[in-house]
């Protein structure tokens, strides 16, 4: 038995080690992007730059209605009928696009404070929200049956933004609707290529079905029910700074979160490969538990192990990497980095409750952590701006983690997925 469950546990960490590679490339190339975009714009531009981009993230994760993770799902549960899961789920987000374009195209001059540049980004925003609602859809549905091409159709977008974002500083031709448009434009790309590979694997030329639109959305209000708060305990201090600091500050803000959630991606793949093994119920309680505990203790000692070497070197390397500019950014990294290391390790102890057929503890969890973000930020945020928004970052994902461990010591052998009943 021992033989059977380190076997397993030798393959279970071979995939988490590809799974992490293919992360950490998609991550490196959003963080060099990052990197091109403060050196060729300045605080300030980039300020306005993270501005639209928090309010960009908002928007996919409320707006995709769950269904990056439903068209997964029932694509892997229902292969025979996977082409019309995949084309019900295509018309949700084409609905979900129309609209959040309409509101979009209202609210973009309140967002901008009144700034014809930013009111022209935050437009080119939500119109590329439309084109990832659908191509998400795709994306997701090729995570259920060719992980090489999900990999593949991943990276892609990350990749070619950044490859083209430098070629552009190069040639001095970079500004903030430059950078939005190629944002866009390999948005775009990632949607064909994704329906492309899509067509190989059959998943498309299906009509959808109206019986399908039901489980789906349940599926995926059971997700967005589990992470919407978490983007009220990661994102909601750069909205708010956002609103009441000058965009330098917001700048050298923006560059200490990016800089102190480089671990997430890499200790995210030990999540990632846990979830549909605990999921499928194949596994033994001996295995089980020890795939638990490695998944567990892994999560916390190697985001921990990734985040030294950033605090080590980030006063010397921030300035270089970004420029002089970004020298402020330096004490922010240091408040961040406990939540950083949190945040990471949070990601894994959702995805091992999520396999266990609970995400609404995921979503109590993240809950509470999400009331005391906003009770944080209205006390720190004042009188104390980015630092009172660092600190508060920093405490509340412990506040999650805290009871989804307490989640996981109670849970038991016996897990299901409610959210999908309905979908046969």
């Amino acid at each position: 038995m021992r033989l059977v469950v380190d076997t397993g546990l030798r393959r279970f960490g071979r995939t988490v080690a590809r799974t992490s590679v293919c992360n950490a490339a998609t991550v490196g190339a959003a963080g060099l992007a990052g990197i091109v975009v403060a050196r060729a714009l300045g605080p300030s531009v980039r300020g306005e730059y993270a501005a639209i981009m928090a309010w960009f993230g908002v928007v996919l994760v409320i707006g995709q209605l769950g269904q990056t993770a439903a068209t997964t799902f029932f694509v892997a549960r229902e292969r025979d009928r996977a082409a019309e899961y995949v084309s019900t789920s295509r018309n949700l987000m084409v609905a979900s696009g129309v609209l959040t374009l309409g509101i979009g195209m209202v609210v973009a001059p309140l967002l901008s404070s009144g700034s014809g540049a930013a009111t022209a980004g935050y437009r080119l925003m939500f119109a590329t929200c439309l084109i990832s609602f659908v191509g998400a859809s795709y994306v997701f549905s090729l995570q259920a049956t060719n992980l090489a091409w999900w990999n593949v159709v991943r990276m892609t977008q990350p990749v070619a933004y950044v490859t083209i974002l430098a070629a552009l500083h190069l040639a001095g031709q970079l500004e903030l609707m430059t950078v939005l448009a190629v944002l866009s434009g390999t948005t775009v790309a990632q949607t064909v290529l994704a329906y492309w590979l899509c067509a190989r694997e059959g998943l498309t030329g299906a009509r959808g079905r109206r019986a399908l639109t039901r489980p789906l959305l349940r599926f995926g209000m059971g997700h967005v029910a589990s992470t919407a708060p978490t983007l009220i305990t990661t994102r909601l201090g750069m909205l708010v700074l956002s609103l009441v600091v000058p965009s330098a500050a917001l700048g050298h803000y923006a560059v200490a979160v990016s800089v102190t959630a480089l671990a997430v991606p890499v200790v995210s793949a030990v999540g990632n490969v846990s979830f549909p093994r605990i999921a499928s119920r194949t596994l033994s309680q001996t295995r089980l538990d020890t795939l638990q505990r490695w998944a567990v203790l892994s999560g916390l000692v190697v985001s921990a192990v990734l985040m030294l070497p950033v605090v080590a070197t980030a006063p010397w390397l921030v300035p270089r990497v970004f420029g002089e500019g970004f020298d402020d950014a330096v004490p922010l990294i240091m408040l961040l980095a406990p939540g950083g290391v949190l945040l990471a390790w949070g990601r894994v102890c959702a995805d091992l409750l999520k396999g266990h057929g609970r995400p609404y503890a995921v979503a109590r969890a993240q809950t509470i952590a999400a009331g005391v973000t906003i009770v944080m930020l209205a006390a720190l945020i004042p009188p104390f701006g980015t630092t009172g928004a660092a600190v508060t970052a920093s405490v509340t994902p412990g506040i999650a983690v805290v009871f989804m461990l307490r989640s996981l010591r109670r849970g038991t052998r016996r897990h299901e997925h409610p959210v999908a009943e309905g979908a046969r």
